[in-house]
């Protein structure tokens, strides 16, 4: 991968921006082991374990990588009043990230644990509670943000991670549309772009099924195959409409990603080859480089290319992937 000769000076102009994340927090957990022999149980393999961890998963995920670039992040989000709960703040705090969670009583904090077998996720267990906030953490969720818009000095960014499980309800949409010329960038990672469209993002990060889900088509069907292969003007127009975004991002995994805005501008960015256990995360990682590099001033195509830059160094291992702190890996390798 090419990579920007002016991305220390990006990195530098980014440097100490203050970044609000606000969204789903979740508690990541990876069981690593090696595989012995085949259990008498069942036709499954036997683990025996070398490590344990747990760490920041969903917006928490992408609150970590902002920090890691050295952005300044504060995260807003649920947690539950559980062991789960008390871990996820432990792992934001280590992280770098200033928490403004909201404790939810009687809530379970979502969890995902995976067994990793030789890089390979043998099976991955969900917990938790993915409904609605209850009235009263809702409120206090929706406060706690207009505080932090209203703040002096205000976010530089404001960056949104609703993956579904709760913590992102309409009184949050609403509020959002309310406060959107007092934010300088706004930047949405979800599930579902359609809730979004009316707020006007300036970045939306789609993956590949949820491209297809916004295209109204089946998932696997809107961006199949290589980049190359996606039918640029046509999905670009629609995307860009339905979403209701400036600049709309289209993830493709191991196939980098493609990139198209409101101007007319259409790039591509490729990506090195990677394990599927070493891509989780990876969204957040291409999300914090692409919204930092446009608050340094790159262009779209440069900061399309750090986003990729980031994606890419962040999954060099098994787990939920984070950039390396601070950037000093990425500058010291060569272009």
């Amino acid at each position: 991968m090419q990579t920007s000769g002016n991305f220390a000076a990006l990195a530098d102009g980014w440097r100490d921006a203050a970044v609000l994340v606000v969204g789903d927090a979740l508690l990541d957990g990876w069981l690593c082991g090696t595989p012995t022999r085949l259990s008498r149980e069942a036709p499954v393999p036997v683990i025996a374990l070398d490590t344990t961890r747990e760490v920041c998963g969903g917006a928490a995920n992408t609150a970590a990588n902002f920090a890691a670039l050295g952005a300044r992040t504060t995260l807003i989000g649920a947690v539950g009043d559980d062991d789960a709960g008390a871990r996820l703040r432990t792992c934001v705090w280590d992280s770098g990230v200033a928490d403004r969670l909201v404790t939810a009583v009687g809530r379970h904090t979502v969890t995902k644990r995976r067994v990793v077998a030789d890089e390979y996720v043998l099976v991955r267990f969900d917990d938790g509670d993915t409904g609605p906030l209850s009235p009263i953490a809702a409120e206090t969720l929706v406060r706690r943000l207009d505080e932090t818009l209203r703040a002096d000095p205000r976010p530089d960014a404001v960056v949104v991670c609703d993956h579904g499980i709760g913590a992102l309800g309409r009184e949050v949409r609403a509020l959002l549309a309310a406060r959107r010329l007092d934010m300088p960038l706004l930047a949405v990672d979800a599930h579902d772009l359609a809730p979004w469209a009316a707020v006007g993002a300036d970045l939306v990060t789609p993956n590949r099924d949820e491209a297809s889900r916004v295209l109204g088509r089946e998932p696997g069907h809107a961006v199949k195959g290589s980049a190359a292969e996606f039918d640029r003007e046509r999905d670009r127009g629609q995307l860009l409409r339905r979403t209701g975004a400036a600049v709309v991002a289209v993830t493709l995994d191991v196939e980098g990603s493609v990139v198209m805005s409101l101007d007319g501008e259409t790039v591509g960015t490729a990506a090195p080859p990677a394990p599927v256990a070493h891509a989780t995360g990876a969204g957040g990682a291409y999300l914090a480089g692409f919204v930092l590099a446009r608050l340094a001033g790159a262009g779209l195509a440069e900061a399309a290319d750090v986003a990729q830059r980031c994606a890419s160094m962040a999954i060099r291992g098994v787990g939920t992937a984070v950039v390396p702190e601070k950037m000093g890996v990425l500058q010291r390798e060569p272009a």
